[in-house]
């Protein structure tokens, strides 16, 4: 038996590098699951595996959840004005796809994406194959330097300190929360007769 050694890097922190080595037949999910576990991030996000060409061109995604239907894609049309069409990427579930059944290249390039409303990419490359160890409990981080460093908070919501915005405000307020109509009673009433 055969494992895979991944080396994976986060493209916004220079000092943060994890290897890993899983078995071929093991699945996606015990990749994502390993990451998790090694990086510390949370289990309660979407993510995805995109396995890449050398450029890092997405080619295939692998995703926890497959939340796209699979309805055909739509029909061309002559209209040349709209540009071309994209071109949606196959997709699997990564409970579904073996690890060996991706690879195709000596250097097999994926990217994670984790938490898609705080989206962290991290970059993986198969480094290694390498005959399996019968000791180890496969998958295992086998090296790791660098903790993952919590992205940056969001900004805080205005002060108001002036005194002239303070102000302003309460007047707005005021005028919300006012019973009388300061214009008095504007009626309308129309020229055209209905029928």
């Amino acid at each position: 038996m055969h494992a895979y050694r991944f080396r994976m890097l986060f493209g916004d922190q220079e000092d943060f590098l994890r290897d890993y080595e899983i078995l071929a037949n093991q699945t996606f999910i015990e990749f994502h699951d390993i990451i998790r576990k090694s990086v510390e991030l949370g289990g309660n996000e979407l993510s995805s595996f995109f396995v890449c060409d050398r450029n890092w061109r997405k080619k295939k995604e692998i995703t926890l959840i497959n939340m796209h239907d699979d309805a055909p894609a739509e029909e061309e049309d002559d209209d040349d004005r709209r540009g071309p069409k994209p071109v949606r990427i196959p997709i699997a579930e990564m409970a579904q796809v073996r690890i060996k059944d991706i690879i195709d290249d000596p250097h097999q390039r994926l990217l994670y994406e984790y938490d898609f409303l705080n989206p962290k990419t991290f970059f993986i490359e198969l480094t290694k194959i390498i005959d399996a160890d019968s000791t180890v409990q496969y998958p295992v981080c086998v090296k790791s330097t660098g903790k993952l460093v919590a992205a940056k908070p969001p900004m805080p919501a205005p002060d108001f300190d002036d005194e002239d915005e303070v102000a302003q405000l309460g007047e707005f307020d005021d005028i919300l929360d006012s019973d009388d109509d300061e214009f008095g009673d504007v009626g309308f009433e129309p020229d055209i007769d209905f029928p």
